[in-house]
């Protein structure tokens, strides 16, 4: 694609821009289903939101505060329930499979994604332990694997490493399935567990999904293209509705379903495993520590506990929406270098050059680069978490509930050292008549005539350790 866009020898600029006006020209028709199908799953994601939070209100389907929580208010989950309808009925209205194969892996995807969706909706509304969890997302995996025929199975791995006859690992079934299998449950427990503060999950996934959209159109795969633009235009569409402070939450059955359409994705579209390493590489690589710390502990990697990193950075002192603009920002800027990989491989994917005496494929460069970026990043980002949370005396691991509460103003323990100076208890500071008469906290959006009004003390801004 684009391929006129290229300059050849001799030629003048002019005749190259007009190449690349027409390859463009020519481009934008594949390109126009991918933006209607974005503009109406966000549009429709955002109506049917605000329909099931009110139903949410009006059935007591709500998520209240706990020990386990970090809200201070009763917020309306089960947004997943939003996300699913709005990607299936886009999807079914746009995307056309472009072969039997395409087929069989929607059609197991969906399929599996009703399943995600309707276990883990009642296991927002009622809790499930977490065997019974991993059976139905086993049982899940296996769905989009086999899916009446040959479905989503990673039985190829690119290997950047090697020369171009043997850059392809390829897996036999007895390897493939479990293969697959921790991929795909692996991606949706990781998406899960970084849904923890408000518009997390939602705008990386939202992020992750455009930058796949991009990779699969570069590669020709339109059908691919455009379902990941609709997974993107569901899951932004429900942002503004979860984004610090949060009016409803996506749930377990949103996370999960999230993470199942980026594992199936990944696959039948142009996004390989080391892309996705690089795109998610911060939340897998967390996801990884906190099992390996589990474990070591002697504890099930399945049980909750407090030691993610945005915990680990809202202990530190960070508020919510600074710790989701950092995810943002790291998952940005390693999509623009996914997307960079991509089109190298479609212009300069036959080029080989020796590093070291390996020989490399130039398309790969920013591949290998970007992985060693995200170990470091990674690595500086816990090392920042670890130092603010010295900073503020907080135990690694710890519950929140047994923490003193934040200052409204800075986001700080009342305990924690500051740099400004205090009065003396002699002369206390007098507050103004602004700061008196100020509501402290928004009021909260939805309410019901049978529930009673919050009190200023439970009314706060969500989610604060």
């Amino acid at each position: 694609m684009l391929a006129a866009a290229v300059r050849p020898p001799g030629a003048p600029p002019q005749a190259m821009l007009a190449s690349a006006t027409s390859a463009l020209a020519q481009a934008l028709p594949a390109l126009a289903p991918a933006v209607v199908g974005f503009a109406l799953a966000a549009a429709l994601t955002f109506a049917l939101s605000l329909l099931i939070a009110r139903l949410c209100v009006y059935w007591g389907l709500l998520d209240h505060p706990a020990s386990r929580r970090i809200h201070k208010r009763p917020v309306p989950r089960l947004g997943g329930i939003a996300i699913f309808a709005a990607v299936a009925v886009v999807a079914a209205l746009l995307v056309r499979p472009a072969n039997a194969y395409e087929a069989r892996v929607y059609g197991g995807f969906f399929v599996a994604g009703v399943l995600i969706v309707a276990v883990m909706a009642v296991d927002d509304v009622r809790g499930l332990p977490p065997l019974p969890r991993l059976g139905v997302q086993t049982l899940a995996a296996l769905i989009a694997m086999f899916p009446l025929g040959h479905g989503t199975l990673i039985e190829v791995i690119h290997n950047p490493l090697v020369s171009a006859a043997g850059g392809h690992i390829f897996l036999p079934l007895w390897i493939a399935v479990p293969f697959t299998w921790f991929w795909i449950v692996g991606l949706m427990n990781t998406i899960n567990w970084v849904d923890g503060v408000d518009g997390l999950a939602g705008g990386v996934v939202g992020i992750t999904a455009l930058v796949m959209a991009a990779i699969s159109w570069l590669l020709g795969q339109h059908s691919a293209a455009l379902l990941c633009a609709i997974v993107a235009g569901a899951t932004l569409g429900f942002l503004p509705l979860n984004w610090h402070p949060a009016r409803m939450f996506m749930g377990d059955c949103g996370a999960m379903f999230l993470g199942l359409a980026l594992a199936v994705l990944a696959n039948v579209g142009g996004a390989r495993l080391a892309m996705m390493l690089m795109l998610l590489g911060l939340p897998i690589l967390d996801t990884a520590r906190v099992i390996l710390r589990r474990l070591r502990e002697g504890r099930s990697p399945l049980r909750f506990d407090r030691s993610h990193l945005h915990y680990r950075l809202m202990a530190g002192g960070l508020g919510q929406r600074q710790i989701a603009l950092i995810f943002y920002a790291i998952t940005g800027v390693f999509g623009a270098v996914t997307i960079l990989a991509a089109y190298l491989e479609t212009r300069l994917g036959f080029l080989r050059v020796r590093v070291a005496g390996v020989p490399l494929g130039v398309s790969e460069l920013p591949t290998l680069l970007g992985l060693a970026a995200v170990a470091l990043v990674s690595a500086g980002i816990w090392r920042l978490a670890a130092a603010r949370r010295k900073r503020t005396g907080v135990p690694p691991g710890a519950s929140f509930a047994s923490l003193p509460p934040p200052s409204p103003v800075d986001g700080r323990p009342p305990d924690a050292p500051t740099t400004q100076a205090r009065r003396p208890d002699t002369a206390p500071l007098r507050p103004s008549r602004r700061s008196a008469t100020r509501r402290p906290y928004p009021r909260p959006r939805f309410t019901t005539s049978s529930s009673p009004s919050p009190s200023p003390s439970t009314s706060g801004t969500h989610r604060r350790p």
